[in-house]
């Protein structure tokens, strides 16, 4: 793996998604210690996500890296909650390793899959947070009259922010990135920790 392209990649996408987070912000509840989008691991990773998240995982103290481990071995056979084990005290303990859907959660996502435009609206809306305001329960979608009503200075925008369309773009073949395959992100938990069982 190239870190260091794959460095430049992130600090390239980090820049346009902060840029969105920065426009969309009063809409926008996250703030360190919510965590609730840590609180699944059937989310997708790319190999190449995967083995940078390791990276930040081979560079925490012994002490965090001990309550990652239990957490991955609790999570593998299957006896704790199904949260990112490398959630500790509802804060990421590699957060500058995360994955990218973890990058981007929290906005309001597009992507067109198979001709087939979706739209996306994060699940904390149902839990009053991000454009929780805004939202409209029966309709299942953003209420432009809420908007309205609220003054709000911005729009509600979705963004094409879907793993498909970060993965292919131009950028990713000039710095010669592959990703790899996807798979669930417990799936690589389960490998990696039956790789160290060896």
């Amino acid at each position: 793996m190239d870190i260091l392209n794959y460095e430049k990649y992130l600090e390239f996408i980090m820049d346009y998604i902060n840029q969105k987070f920065e426009v969309q912000k009063e809409y926008i509840k996250c703030a360190k210690g919510c965590a609730l989008c840590c609180k699944t691991i059937g989310v997708p990773f790319s190999e190449l996500e995967f083995e940078y998240l390791i990276e930040g995982y081979n560079q925490l103290d012994d002490e965090t890296k001990s309550i990652v481990d239990s957490k991955i071995k609790q999570l593998v056979s299957g006896n704790c909650e199904k949260e990112c084990p490398f959630l500790i005290n509802n804060i990421c303990s590699v957060y500058k390793y995360r994955g990218i859907i973890c990058r981007t959660f929290g906005l309001l996502t597009f992507s067109n899959i198979d001709g087939k435009d979706e739209y996306n609206i994060p699940f904390c809306v149902h839990k009053g947070l991000n454009y929780a305001s805004v939202y409209d329960e029966e309709t299942n979608s953003i209420s432009s009259e809420k908007v309205t009503e609220l003054n709000y200075k911005e729009e509600p925008k979705f963004y094409a922010l879907d793993r498909s369309i970060l993965f292919n773009l131009k950028l990713v073949r000039d710095l010669g990135l592959d990703f790899g395959v996807s798979r669930r992100l417990i799936d690589w938990l389960k490998d990696f920790e039956n790789k160290r069982e060896k």
